[in-house]
């Protein structure tokens, strides 16, 4: 009776998660709703400019990055398919804001985020519409962090004003950083630190608070706090240089910001000293049985001392240990009254036993085989993920109050069903066991995200 209930509840807790965002325009997932957007306000006019952009309106304490990230993370990037002749600009990036994560420092958006590019037509562009596909790639981060996609596509009529977003365009627009005539200053480095120094800066920024971001990364530590100071109209600030630092420029493009401006100023410093040299990743230890340490004689290293053996064993204990969490281990009890109903017969244990073990891995294979097709088709989904939406959680938690008021005896199935149902169970104990295999892994998802 309990197998009938089981196998009825396996599709409650699966299917949910296949629930996918529809393609178009609009792509919507449990932390992002993103939409292509177009400002063409006279229409499409050869030779004349018009403005795109992917907009990213962000869940509440979510958030996405700038084209410098910071010390995690990942920037959006925009893929365009564009009909023959159009070459889009690059990304208009308005200011960031700074995102704290424990002791790193990242830099991005969180709320209504507009990233907008500039489409210039060619002078002998004709046609009713302009097609525009975009292929995006995020990561959105919260107290966990997701990479997304999106396949988008947008019509563009060439005799209609597009302009129904020109309100977020323009604000956008004005939270780009721009360079101010005047400013002068420079970069150099002084032992571990580079020091920034910047005159002429618009008298409402002189004295302020200001806030220092590199357009490029692997530079400087940017969770560190610059000794920052003001002499007159001239600004320091001693910033600390990354430990792993990965470049090198000979100019430093940065966006300075001040605590009550949303906008921020770019500055273009020349690096006026010689940078140190960029610390090289150690190289991994030849292996025992690569052909360059068979022909040096160097030691094998230690990591690759653990032979396929030992990884297994680790892997088993793992794997026992995962058997306490709380996800995994109620589910156990279902197996445990199996085995208590064939406890003389060894032979019917180990059959259940090995279908049980063909239910879990053949039910992996299965959803790993299928999201993979589902991704390569365009799709938005990754196991794990879907254990943020709230129609899987609530799934799942019906079926945990289910399966444990059946196993309380507050209810069996076996008195309003069919006796052929409720009979299943003695009649396919492989087909049982198998089942229930199935029914470990989508009951034991939130441990294996």
């Amino acid at each position: 009776m309990r197998c009938v209930f089981r196998n009825l509840l396996i599709a409650l807790a699966l299917l949910p998660a296949l629930a996918l965002a529809a393609p178009g325009p609009v792509v919507t997932t449990p932390q992002v709703r993103a939409e292509l957007v177009a400002h063409a306000p006279e229409g499409l006019v050869a030779g004349q400019t018009i403005s795109l952009g992917l907009k990213i309106e962000h869940q509440p304490h979510w958030h996405t990055y700038w084209k410098n990230p910071g010390d995690s993370g990942l920037a959006t990037t925009l893929n365009w398919q564009l009909p023959e002749g159009l070459k889009p600009g690059e990304i208009q990036w308005p200011t960031p804001q700074r995102l704290p994560i424990g002791p790193l420092m990242n830099y991005g958006y969180e709320g209504t985020l507009l990233l907008p590019v500039q489409l210039k037509l060619p002078a002998n562009w004709s046609g009713e519409q302009l097609t525009v596909k975009l292929q995006a790639q995020w990561l959105v981060c919260k107290e966990v962090c997701i990479p997304e996609d999106g396949e988008f596509a947008l019509d563009i009529p060439a005799r209609a004003a597009t302009a129904s977003h020109s309100a977020l365009f323009q604000s956008t627009w004005d939270l780009v950083p721009k360079p101010v005539a005047g400013v002068q200053g420079g970069a150099a480095v002084d032992g571990t630190d580079l020091v920034v120094t910047l005159q002429g800066l618009p008298d409402t920024w002189q004295g302020k608070a200001l806030v220092f971001f590199p357009e490029l990364g692997g530079v400087i530590n940017n969770a560190s706090k610059p000794l920052v100071a003001w002499q007159g109209d001239r600004w320091t600030a001693r910033v600390a240089l990354d430990p792993q630092r990965s470049e090198s420029p000979t100019r430093l493009v940065a966006v300075l910001t001040q605590p009550d401006a949303a906008a921020g100023l770019q500055v273009d410093l020349p690096v006026t000293t010689p940078w140190p040299a960029v610390a090289q990743a150690a190289p991994l230890p030849p292996l025992q049985d690569s052909p360059v340490a068979a022909a040096t004689g160097a030691p094998a290293a230690s990591a690759a001392s653990i032979s396929v053996l030992a990884a297994l064993l680790f892997a088993l204990a793992g794997g026992a240990l995962l058997n306490l969490m709380p996800c995994v281990f109620p589910i156990l009890s279902l197996k445990v009254l199996g085995f208590s109903a064939h406890a003389s017969d060894r032979k019917a244990l180990l059959a259940g036993g090995l279908a049980y073990t063909a239910g879990v891995v053949l039910s992996f294979v299965a959803l790993a085989a299928l999201m993979l097709a589902l991704r390569a088709g365009g799709e938005h989904l990754g196991w794990g993920f879907q254990l943020q939406s709230p129609l899987v959680v609530t799934a799942l938690a019906v079926l945990f109050t289910l399966i444990g008021l059946n196993l309380a005896g507050v209810f069996e199935l076996g008195s309003v069903l069919p006796s052929s149902w409720a009979s299943a169970r003695a009649r396919h104990p492989m087909v049982d066991s198998a089942l229930t295999g199935v029914l470990a892994v989508a009951v034991a998802s939130p441990c294996t995200a």
